[in-house]
Order: C-alpha cells, then structure tokens, then sequence
C-alpha cells in the first residue's frame, strides 16, 4: 500500500483535505495516513476531531508517496516549525509535497517555491510573510492549483482543482478517470452526466 500523509494542525481546514483524501483511500493500492505534532486529537475549523495515525517524528521514518500540507490556522505558529523536518525528507527523496492555502506560505519559508512554478491566496501576503527565505515571485501563477516537478500548490478555494494535481502526480488512475471525478464534483451530476 502506497501512504499518503497528510499533515493536520491545529484548526486545520478540514474541506481542504476532504475531497482529496476520500477518493484516495477508495482505492486498492493507497492509503491516506494522518500526521500531527502528537497523537493528541487534532480539531479542524468545521468542528472534526482527527486522532492522527503517526506524530511527525513517527512519519519521518516511514516510507510515504506524498506529503500533503493541509491549511489551515497554525501554519503561522511554533506548531508549523516541527513540520520542517518532514517536508525536507520528502523534499531529498523527490517526493511529491502539495501544499494548500496556508500551508503554501509555510512551503514559502522552506524555500521549496523558489525555483518552481507556484500559488497561493495572495502573493503579496506570501512575500511579506516570508521575507528574504522567499525569492520565487516571477514563478507566481494566479490559478487555482498548479503543479511543477514533484511540488503541487493551491489557494484555499481550489481543493478540488488540489485534489487533481495530486491525483494525476500520482498517476492513481487514469488521467480520463481522474477528470471525470473533477468534472462530477466541480459541474455537479447533471452537468457532468452531461459530459460523459
């Protein structure tokens, strides 16, 4: 089974990792883990409690297919600091590393947007808070989701154009399947039914 982690803090944006992680984990060879500071429930801003299947420290051990940054309120905080560790790994072993909203302007921190294509809510945002660790602005795109090598980016209102890039990075179906799932969700049935 190939792993999947996603990484939830504090006031994590739950509809952020929904749609994503319900499709991955309906299939035979993926598994969607989560990962968080501790293995102390981690409660999102819809009001969910997740109990995450391995602490940062655990998760930095294993072997994993993506590491998934969900937004959300804490990417800001000491909390997001831990997470350093992790996103490095993935970042060495070439791993796919996808990052939503908030979680894009932690990515900014590391430096991992600077040489490829990239978005997030709002690039003067992303270059007032990250500073000098942040010199990727001519790869800024003002699109919903954009992938580039193995690193996937997305604003907060893009979960469903996110979950297609990271699908498709992952070659978890066929690429005709794929956009029949986002067409499902993003026209809604009768539009999509349409489209089949």
């Amino acid at each position: 089974m190939k792993e999947i982690l996603f990484v939830l803090l504090e006031e994590y944006a739950d509809w952020e990792a929904a749609s994503l992680a319900a499709v991955l984990n309906q299939l035979e060879n993926f598994t969607v883990k989560t990962v968080s500071t501790a293995k102390r429930p981690v409660r999102s801003m819809g009001g969910f409690t997740t109990t995450p299947d391995y602490t940062l420290a655990e998760a930095e051990k294993i072997n994993f297919e993506a590491l998934i940054l969900i937004g959300g309120k804490s990417w800001r905080t000491s909390a997001a600091e831990e997470v350093a560790n992790l996103v490095k790994k993935a970042e060495q072993k070439e791993t796919i590393i996808a990052a939503i909203c908030d979680a894009t302007v932690y990515a900014g921190t590391l430096g991992i947007l600077n040489k490829v294509k990239h978005t997030s809510n709002q690039l003067p945002d992303l270059k007032a808070y990250t500073g000098r660790k942040y010199t990727g602005e001519n790869h800024y795109l003002e699109v919903q989701a954009v992938r580039d090598k193995n690193i996937i980016t997305a604003n907060g209102t893009g979960h469903l154009e996110f979950a297609q890039e990271v699908l498709l990075a992952l070659q978890a179906m066929p690429e005709a399947e794929i956009e029949q799932w986002y067409d499902f969700y993003k026209l809604g049935y009768y539009e999509a039914v349409k489209q089949v």
